[in-house]
């Protein structure tokens, strides 16, 4: 008896992407390039997507956008961060 054998494609959970870049860092680079483009300021567009793609390609470094979460949630303030349902980060023992 032949035992069903079920694969699971590895790329399941690969994030999606924008031409050849994840999400986030297709953004950083085309969302200007593309403004710049409207404006007619192709090359202009272009620098400054280059450049806010190096810096947050340097900004997120190798945690992802986990990271960053992680980060706005332990040193923004409770007002200003935009996980506000979460527990405020700033209390350090729960008494219950």
């Amino acid at each position: 008896m032949q035992e069903k054998v079920i694969r699971i494609e590895q790329r399941l959970q690969e994030q999606g992407r924008i031409l050849l870049f994840p999400i986030d860092e297709g953004l950083a680079l085309l969302a200007p390039a593309g403004v710049g483009l409207a404006m007619q300021a192709a090359v202009p567009g272009i620098i400054l997507g280059l450049v806010s793609y190096v810096l947050w390609k340097r900004i997120k470094g190798d945690g992802g956008l986990e990271r960053i979460l992680a980060l706005t949630y332990w040193y923004l303030p409770a007002e200003l961060s935009p996980m506000k349902s979460w527990p405020d980060s700033a209390v350090t023992m729960w008494r219950g």
